[in-house]
């Protein structure tokens, strides 16, 4: 562990060996405690095999759950990658481990679902992950000064393994964009736009950062980003995750109905924070289209007529939305939505002098550490308004009162 850590009650090395092509991963888990700081740790045991460890490890039908020696042990397991995306019409995988590069989640390897802990105990966390020769590594935590991984995550998260990681034969470009340091990355031979990429954020970040954060420093775990890409046999379509994200190789920086999936993905990076219903991700999808089309407007990156009319294109596909109530929302959902944000942006703007957008009302969620239902967007919104705002009346929502 790095000198840091040192003080930290319990310390969890988290060691991956990567083999190219292999079938099964090898992976542990090794703790070092004083005092049995660390009472449990509890794994989603669905695609984990040959589990052991030292104390006692108990599997529980779909869940392993370990109970360290009080002085520290290791956990360890062999684990299945590669993986097929399931309930998707197009085919692929969201996680794949090939003869030349490997691209998958830190949480596929290491499926912590929770801790007991000793209360007030502190937790440190590092990855160290195990290369073929001639392979290289990039993940969504900077190397500290002894080449090591320390994991950094952003908010209240826990130091395990989660975001996107890619290994192999890996070409790299990186670039410091609104104050978040940027990496892309791709296996070496693919045509990936690793440049033209930067050049797209280069633009359209600072328009989604600083409504967002207000000027505010952003914290040490959320000044790095991981974007990873790669072509077959990888899902085509696009996956974030803390601190990263995965974009198939094929897909175009900017479609043409104007939209742009790396930057909808940003979105969802930067309102990673965001709580909001279970029921209700048309809250989620709908920002992040909406947001990222407006960072496209108000960058310049397409024109406004061309930003209205992609406007008009989702208000028409959203009136075959019957109901916004869903926890998965796509097609004429999502596109109902963004109208709803669309609407309410302008209605903010008009009875603020512009002084209050969308983007604002959700930088207040975040500062004040809100859950972002349609009740409270309602109680938000009509206090910059003097009234329920007309965006979110039942009417342009519904199935959701």
């Amino acid at each position: 562990m790095a000198a840091a850590s040192a003080a930290a009650d319990i310390e969890a090395r988290f060691e991956l060996d990567l083999a190219p092509g292999a079938g099964l991963t090898s992976a542990q888990i090794v703790v070092r405690q004083g005092d049995g700081a660390l009472r449990e740790l509890v794994l989603d045991g669905t695609r984990l095999e040959k589990v052991t460890g030292d104390g006692q490890v108990r599997v529980d039908g779909k869940r392993v759950r370990w109970l360290p020696p009080a002085g520290g042990g290791t956990l360890s397991y062999r684990v299945p990658l590669s993986h097929r995306r399931q309930g998707t019409s197009a085919p692929g995988n969201d996680a794949y481990v090939g003869e030349t590069f490997a691209i998958f989640r830190g949480d596929d390897a290491f499926p912590v679902t929770s801790w007991r802990r000793a209360r007030g105990s502190t937790l440190d966390g590092e990855l160290a992950i195990g290369l073929p020769r001639g392979w290289s590594l990039i993940t969504p935590y900077l190397p500290n000064a002894l080449g090591r991984l320390p994991i950094r995550n952003p908010g209240t998260r826990l130091p395990r393994p989660i975001g996107w990681i890619i290994a192999g034969d890996i070409g790299t470009r990186r670039d410091t964009i609104a104050g978040i340091e940027i990496t892309v990355s791709a296996p070496r031979g693919l045509r990936m736009e690793r440049i033209a990429m930067l050049g797209l954020l280069r633009w359209t970040l600072p328009e989604l950062v600083a409504p967002l954060t207000g000027g505010k420093e952003r914290p040490p775990g959320s000044r790095y980003l991981n974007i990873v890409a790669a072509a077959e046999p990888m899902w085509l379509g696009a996956l974030s995750a803390p601190n990263s994200l995965f974009v198939h190789a094929d897909r175009p920086l900017i479609s043409e109905n104007g939209t742009s999936t790396v930057v909808h993905e940003m979105v969802h990076v930067l309102l990673a924070d965001l709580d909001t219903p279970r029921d209700q991700d048309w809250i989620d999808e709908g920002l992040a289209e909406y947001l990222s089309l407006r960072a496209l407007r108000d960058s310049g990156t397409i024109s406004a007529a061309r930003y209205e009319a992609t406007i008009a294109s989702f208000r028409r596909w959203g009136g075959q939305a019957k109901s916004l109530r869903t926890a998965a929302s796509s097609g004429p959902v999502t596109a109902r939505a963004v109208a709803v944000f669309h609407d309410l942006d302008a209605e903010l703007r008009q009875a603020s002098g512009g002084k209050q957008t969308v983007a604002t009302l959700v930088r207040g969620f975040l500062d004040q550490d809100r859950q972002a239902s349609l009740a409270s967007l309602r109680a938000a919104a009509g206090k910059v308004t003097g009234k329920l705002p007309r965006a979110l009346r039942a009417a342009a929502v519904p199935g959701l009162d």
